[in-house]
This record gives structure tokens, C-alpha cells and sequence, in this order.
């Protein structure tokens, strides 16, 4: 009987699991923003006043887009983050960076890139149809 129950309990955990691993976004949702879990931040390159791409190890990009324009934000300038070198951000995210200056630039979005010059051809890349929606206005 012993044996029975557990054997229960593995069939159910087996057919469960596909379920479990699913995306739990309903139809249409495939934009909505979602966590993104940070690991090994231990870099980051500047990309202008409003975007910085963290670095996680050697292999892992995360572009962050500031809410406005952040003062002193350059490219050489040391960084301080309000989370640590391991973190999960969810919208809204409430998290910031600090420059040199001291002024906290609050961050709007985080999402994983496939490197830098990635980063900044999606900013490129909204940029334009920004102008062009700007365009039609």
C-alpha cells in the first residue's frame, strides 16, 4: 500500500509538471512585462542618460531603462545599485541606480539582452518607431 501511494504521488508529480513549467499568461499577454532574475552582476556599461546594461557573469545582459534622464549618468562613472550582485525585479520595479552625484535615477523596465551592442539596437530600434508614430501624429 506504501508503495502504491508513492507510486501515486510520482505519476501525479510527472503529469503535473508540464503543467507547473507553463506560462501563465493568458492569451494577448505575451507582452506583459514579467521578473527577471538577475545573477552575478558585476559589471555594467553606460548606453546613455536613460539606458545602463548590467553585466551578470560572462555571458548574461540586462538592459535597465531609467524612468527620465539621469543626471552625471556617462560613460566612466561609477554606479551604485539599491539591489545586490543577485536580484529579482519585478514591475513596477522600485529599485534605482546612483551616480557619482549622489542622485537617484529610479529604474522603469528591466530586460534580458543578448549583449550590449543588442541593447542598443532595441533602443535604436524604439527609438525609430517612436519617431515615426511621432511622425504620423
Amino acid at each position: 500500500m506504501k508503495y502504491l501511494i508513492i507510486a501515486s504521488m510520482a505519476a501525479c508529480a510527472f503529469t503535473a509538471a508540464p503543467a507547473i513549467a507553463a506560462d501563465h499568461h493568458t492569451e494577448g499577454e505575451d507582452d506583459a512585462p514579467r521578473c527577471i532574475r538577475m545573477v552575478h552582476i558585476n559589471g555594467y556599461s553606460v548606453i546613455d542618460r536613460e539606458h545602463v546594461v548590467f553585466r551578470g557573469g560572462a555571458s548574461r545582459h540586462y538592459l535597465a531603462t531609467l524612468r527620465h534622464s539621469c543626471p552625471d549618468l556617462n560613460f566612466g562613472v561609477r554606479l551604485a545599485t539599491s539591489f545586490g550582485e543577485n536580484a529579482t525585479l519585478c514591475p513596477p520595479v522600485v529599485e534605482f541606480i546612483t551616480p557619482d552625484n549622489g542622485f537617484r535615477c529610479a529604474i522603469d523596465t528591466v530586460e534580458e539582452v543578448d549583449s550590449v551592442d543588442a541593447a542598443r539596437a532595441l533602443i535604436e530600434a524604439r527609438a525609430d518607431v517612436e519617431a515615426q508614430s511621432g511622425d504620423q501624429e
